[in-house]
């Protein structure tokens, strides 16, 4: 092959691209393909190879002439991709987070980046016409451009804060939710998402740097930047980026405890009116949950949530999670560790428990961390678990 079409610096792009296209068709053929995590994860993948190969074409001098040659569709096809890609990134955070997608009405601004888009092709379609090549590519050459992409910068930057926020909305209420919350490992979703903040505003400031540059000095200013080194530092922060975001999502053992957002968002609109709302259980359903927890021990179970507790005393979610703040004083998670805590003190001050270690002891308690069940004996007793079982 005598055409040189990539340099060394594309061969990150290439890279990039095979990685994510590589891994979208293992989750997609794998058996895990009835998943809806790995399903939206190997769509934001392939997106993500489809960007790549996107900023060949449009900035890799031997490709960028050859695409123009033979694929100039690549041009207004693949720009739709980098509108996509921001709620395609928060779909899969709230596949790995909650356990089943709901759509609300302002939930509609997912297809606000897919509306403006198509918006922007019909003016493209009226004011440009190439003899040869691409619509959309004598568009991008206009002056008009850098206003477009500052618009579409903002936008991919948009859902990327949308997605942390939804990340940070999980991380603050999966206590009234779950029991165990402090052995959830959701840090490198956040990091994935932190980084694709940064690097689309990454992106936007360096455009804004040339926005003002031409628009305040001369153009030839403009040279003085060098603006090809601020787009490869970015397309190798893109890699490590993917390459960050597979080895901890594929790697991670424990993952992302799904719960309901329903479940979620019932139960903090319950806490932010119970001080003006009276109460809607009975003494009755109060009785019941004290026994149930007295006589059947649901708190052994280290992934017990408010979801099955309820269902297993016949009360909403919503419901019990409002007993238990009003009654008790105390959120899920507090609640339920109050139960375990009195568990494993009955253990240490068993004689005949003594040939259990202790954190084999925790676990049957319904603990699942070691150092979560440590911190929280420590500041419930003032003690560690060793100096309990020693001063019985």
């Amino acid at each position: 092959m005598k055409t040189v079409l990539f340099n060394s610096h594309d061969i990150v792009l290439l890279v990039t691209a095979y990685i994510c296209f590589l891994f979208a068709a293992m989750m997609l053929l794998s058996r895990h393909k009835t998943d809806s995590t790995h399903f939206f994860l190997a769509i934001f993948l392939l997106s993500q190879a489809a960007i790549s190969v996107y900023v060949l074409a449009l900035y890799g001098e031997a490709f960028h002439h050859w695409s123009l040659e033979n694929i100039p569709v690549i041009f207004a096809s693949f720009e739709l991709i980098l509108w996509l890609e921001g709620p395609l990134l928060l779909l899969y955070v709230r596949s790995a987070i909650f356990q089943q997608l709901h759509f609300k009405k302002h939930d509609l601004l997912f297809l606000l980046p897919l509306f403006i888009y198509m918006l922007v092709l019909v003016v493209v379609n009226i004011q440009f016409e190439a003899e040869q090549g691409s619509d959309f590519l004598l568009f991008l050459r206009s002056n008009y451009s850098q206003y477009y992409e500052h618009l579409r910068n903002i936008g991919r930057a948009g859902f990327g804060f949308w997605a942390f926020f939804t990340i940070r909305y999980y991380q603050n209420n999966l206590s009234t939710a779950y029991s165990n919350p402090e052995s959830v490992n959701y840090a490198w979703l956040r990091i994935l998402v932190i980084g694709f903040i940064i690097l689309r505003l990454w992106s936007e400031s360096y455009l804004l740097i040339y926005t003002f540059v031409t628009a305040i000095f001369d153009a030839s200013a403009v040279t003085l930047i060098d603006f090809n080194l601020m787009g490869i530092l970015e397309n190798y922060g893109q890699l490590l980026l993917i390459s960050t975001l597979l080895f901890f999502a594929l790697s991670d053992p424990r993952n992302i405890l799904r719960v309901s957002k329903e479940t979620l968002d019932s139960i903090t609109r319950a806490d932010l009116t119970k001080a003006d709302k009276p109460n809607t259980y009975s003494p009755e359903q109060i009785t019941r949950v004290c026994k149930h927890m007295k006589k059947q021990r649901p708190y052994l179970n280290n992934q017990l949530k408010i979801d099955d507790l309820a269902q297993q005393v016949s009360l909403s979610p919503k419901l019990l999670s409002n007993l238990i703040n009003k009654e008790f004083n105390v959120n899920f998670f507090e609640y339920v560790n109050s139960y375990r805590l009195k568990e494993i003190c009955s253990h240490l001050k068993n004689p005949e428990m003594d040939e259990h270690s202790i954190i084999d002891l925790a676990f049957l308690a319904g603990y699942n961390s070691k150092s979560s069940f440590n911190r929280l004996f420590k500041l419930d007793t003032g003690k560690t678990p060793s100096q309990f079982r020693k001063e019985r």
